[in-house]
C-alpha cells in the first residue's frame, strides 16, 4: 500500500468516526473540540512507557508556541521519540527553537515533503490523529485504540519515515572539516529553511548565507545546491559515515 492510498484511507476512518456508521462503534471516535484534542495530545504523550511515533505537518492552533511540557516529561522519563516534520513548519523560529530542543534531549528526527496530517502514537496501542487544515476544518480528528486502526496507523507511520531525511545532531555533527557555524547552517539547509530565514535566525546578512553554502558546497565536494542535497542526504542515509566528504577533500 502506498503512501497516497494511505492518505487517502486515513481520511475515510475519521469520516467513518464522525458518522457513527453502524457496526464501526469500535474503530475510533471523532475528535469534536480543540480542548479535547489538546487534552488527549497531552495525555497520550504522559502515558507512554515506550515509544511515540508521530507525523508533524505543523498544523497547529494559534496559541501553540514552542515544545509541550508533556513532551519533555516523557523524554526525560526515558521513552523513545520518532517524529517526522513538514518542512514547511521551519520558517517559523519558534516551531525550529523547539524542534532543536526536543532533539537536544533525544528526540530522532526526520523531515519530508510528504507528511500528510499530524499523527500521534502511543507504544503502538493508541493513536491521535489531527485532521488536515486543523483547526480550520469540521472534522478536527480522530482517536482509537482499536488494535487494528492503531496497526495501520503505525505502518502510515513507518511509510513515512522510512522514505524522511535524518536530521538528528549527532549525525550532522560528524560531517568532516565543517565549522560548528557551519554544521548549524547545514543542519537549517536541511530543514528546508530558505536563505532569509537562516539569516534572520543567525543574525546575518543573507549574503553571509550563501558564502557559507558555497564553502560547504566546496568542502563536500558538490557542485550546486541539489548536489548538496543529495550528498548530505547520502551521508545521513548511512548513519553519520562521511566516507564520501573524505574522498572530496582528498581529490582536491
Amino acid at each position: 500500500m502506498d503512501l497516497s492510498e494511505l492518505t487517502v484511507r486515513l481520511g475515510e476512518l475519521i469520516a467513518v468516526a464522525r458518522g457513527g456508521v453502524a457496526g464501526d462503534a469500535d474503530i475510533g471516535r471523532a475528535i469534536t473540540s480543540q480542548e479535547e484534542g489538546t487534552a488527549l495530545f497531552s495525555s497520550i504523550q504522559l502515558t507512554a512507557r515506550e515509544s511515540i511515533s508521530a507525523l508533524d505537518n505543523g498544523d497547529y492552533c494559534p496559541n501553540t508556541h514552542g515544545q509541550s511540557r508533556s513532551q519533555t516529561v516523557a523524554l526525560e522519563a526515558g521513552v523513545r521519540y520518532r517524529v517526522v516534520y513538514s518542512t514547511a513548519i521551519f520558517e517559523e523560529d519558534a516551531h525550529l527553537e523547539a524542534t532543536l530542543n526536543a532533539i537536544a534531549q533525544g528526540e530522532e528526527a526526520r523531515v519530508s515533503d510528504l507528511v500528510p496530517s499530524r499523527l500521534l502514537i502511543r507504544d503502538a496501542r493508541e493513536a491521535l490523529v489531527i485532521a488536515q487544515g486543523y483547526p480550520e476544518v469540521e472534522h478536527l480528528g480522530f482517536h482509537t485504540s482499536n488494535p487494528l486502526v492503531v496497526d495501520f496507523l503505525l505502518r502510515l507511520f513507518e511509510s513515512v519515515w522510512e522514505r524522511a531525511l535524518p536530521v538528528t545532531a549527532p549525525q550532522l555533527d560528524g560531517v568532516a572539516g565543517l565549522t560548528p557555524e557551519q554544521v548549524e547552517l547545514l543542519r537549517y539547509l536541511v530543514l528546508g529553511r530558505t536563505d532569509a530565514s537562516i539569516a534572520r535566525s543567525l543574525g546575518v546578512s543573507e549574503r553571509t548565507v550563501q558564502r557559507q553554502v558555497q564553502a560547504i558546497q566546496h568542502r563536500l565536494g558538490a557542485r550546486g545546491r541539489f548536489q548538496l542535497g543529495a550528498r548530505v542526504g547520502e551521508f545521513l542515509a548511512r548513519g553519520g559515515a562521511d566516507r564520501g566528504a573524505d574522498r572530496a577533500v582528498a581529490a582536491q
